[in-house]
């Protein structure tokens, strides 16, 4: 299995910190970092797509579902058709986890992957604060 985050800016390479600190394996993951000087991120995304051999799959997270980054990713998938390339847009730190973290011998489905979007969607939280609250730990507000 191999990954690919390419985001605007930094954020891929923060979600790759992110995931050294808290599982250790970012650096099995490959991160464009777009638009940060005038270079162009093409060759990068052929690149990793051309490197998923016939018995592998892939995962792609782009931030922005139909910005640049995942308008470039989507053409290049389509001129490379016939690898076993996931792309999740709209990505954040709880589905690239979510993926990544599966078991290895875990072979990737269009199931598997909405079930880990719909576990990792972004959530409001409100706080309902009373007396009997006050001073309590965190957890004591997430049910």
């Amino acid at each position: 299995m191999k990954y690919l985050i390419a985001t605007h800016g930094k954020l891929a390479s923060g979600f790759q910190s992110s995931l050294n600190i808290l599982t250790g394996k970012g650096d099995k993951v490959s991160v464009i970092d777009a638009y940060l000087d005038d270079s162009d991120y093409t060759p990068k995304i052929d690149a990793f797509i051309d490197s998923i051999g016939p018995n592998e799959q892939g995962v792609i997270f782009t931030d922005l579902y139909g910005g640049s980054v995942n308008q470039k990713v989507v053409a290049r998938l389509a001129a490379k058709s016939g690898k076993d390339i996931f792309l999740i847009a709209n990505s954040n730190l709880a589905i690239i986890l979510s993926v990544i973290l599966q078991p290895v011998d875990t072979k990737l489905t269009d199931d598997i992957i909405n079930k880990a979007i719909g576990e990792s969607a972004v959530k409001l939280v409100k706080l309902e604060t009373s007396d009997s609250n006050s001073g309590e730990d965190a957890d004591d507000f997430f049910a």
